[in-house]
């Protein structure tokens, strides 16, 4: 009995030595745990509805105050011009559109409504609808002063119509976003583990005393890194095309050059972190969690697998600073929007700000041993 004890003690001690299986084992799950218990999945998220108000009286205002009453609305509308909203709904920025149109409630005839749904988003489309019925079901109530079981049909109707909008909804979304965080695994992952290996093996003490700097093999090493963050993401893109049917922005070789410059920018950002993590630590035992802090919180937090807007604003706020999310943003542009990488400014700053501030730590705490 006392060998089993001794056994198990001695078992325990070296576990929890293990920081590597200490951090799989409590501090992801735990991570996991408190990202997607930020995320309030279980809260109601409402589309996004352009909304044109052409009758600007007492009953089209009661309608908009029903279905968007501000801190928790049935459907977020956005209130603008017809024809600005008719280009959002086909560019996907807003779910439908709802237009009021003049005489809205006042004439003793029936008041159409129109509504222009994108064809690609029926979950949407239901839940607009919906609403959009209820509302005006109560409104008729309201307004007609009628006994309840007249219904709305005798006052108001809807006029559902379809467009096909652009871009390939979530799959449009996931597949570049996806290309962004293999970047960012391969940079990271694969540099750290490999120059641990390097450091254990005695491989960087002989190179150590050959001319070479600290600042030569960095380089040395990104410009393999980059060659392979190239080839990465054209067989992500060409997968995702293929297989998902998601589209390549305009289609034009100039739109491969834009996603290969974007993508030279992430790998050399990523590579260089990668570079740093690995000059500190000593050991993969210390390398692997501090590599896991690095990147956990970026796949989970710069929108890869759902948009930034569902977070909590102070957390939006902080999120849209990370690498990750410069590089998943500039790749949505130019793989859905087909943008050139000349507009793309704020997104390449971002990059090359952190590119900066890695390498300059990567070259600093650098050690051959």
């Amino acid at each position: 009995m006392r060998l089993y004890l001794v056994l198990t003690i001695a078992s325990l001690k070296m576990y929890f030595r293990n920081r590597q299986a200490i951090f799989w084992a409590l501090f992801f799950p735990m991570l996991i745990m408190l990202i997607f218990g930020l995320l309030n999945f279980d809260q109601f998220s409402p589309p996004d509805v352009g909304f044109v108000d052409n009758a600007r009286n007492e009953a089209s205002t009661s309608f908009r105050n029903a279905v968007d009453d501000g801190e928790d609305p049935l459907l977020d509308l956005k209130i603008d011009d017809e024809a600005f909203l008719r280009d959002e709904l086909s560019d996907g920025d807003i779910d439908s559109l709802i237009i009021i149109p003049a005489g809205f409630g006042e004439a003793d005839g029936i008041s159409t409504v129109q509504a222009v749904f994108d064809s690609r988003k029926p979950q949407e489309q239901g839940i607009t609808e919906t609403v959009t019925r209820d509302v005006l079901d109560s409104l008729f109530l309201e307004i007609a002063d009628v006994p309840d079981e007249f219904r709305v049909e005798s006052r108001f109707e809807i006029e559902p119509t379809f467009i096909e909008g652009q871009g390939e909804g979530f799959r449009g979304f996931l597949v570049p976003g996806i290309a962004a965080m293999a970047i960012m695994q391969a940079g990271i992952f694969g540099v750290v583990f490999s120059l641990i290996r390097f450091k254990t093996g005695g491989v960087l003490r002989r190179l150590q005393a050959t001319p070479i700097g600290p600042s030569h093999f960095l380089i040395g090493q990104m410009s393999t890194r980059l060659i392979v963050t190239l080839l990465q993401t054209y067989v992500l893109i060409v997968v995702g095309m293929l297989a998902l049917g998601v589209s390549m922005g305009n289609g034009t070789v100039l739109n491969w050059i834009d996603l290969s410059i974007m993508a030279l920018f992430g790998g050399a950002l990523f590579t260089v972190l990668g570079l740093a993590i690995s000059g500190w630590a000593k050991t993969e035992d210390v390398a692997a969690p501090v590599a896991n802090i690095v990147t956990l919180p970026m796949m989970f937090l710069s929108g890869i697998f759902f948009p930034i807007e569902v977070f909590p604003d102070w957390l939006g706020n902080i999120s849209q600073f990370f690498p990750l999310t410069y590089l998943a943003d500039g790749f949505r542009e130019i793989t859905v929007n087909g943008a050139s990488i000349t507009t793309l400014g704020p997104e390449l700053l971002g990059l090359g700000i952190w590119t900066v501030v890695a390498f300059a730590i990567a070259t600093r705490v650098f050690r051959w041993e």
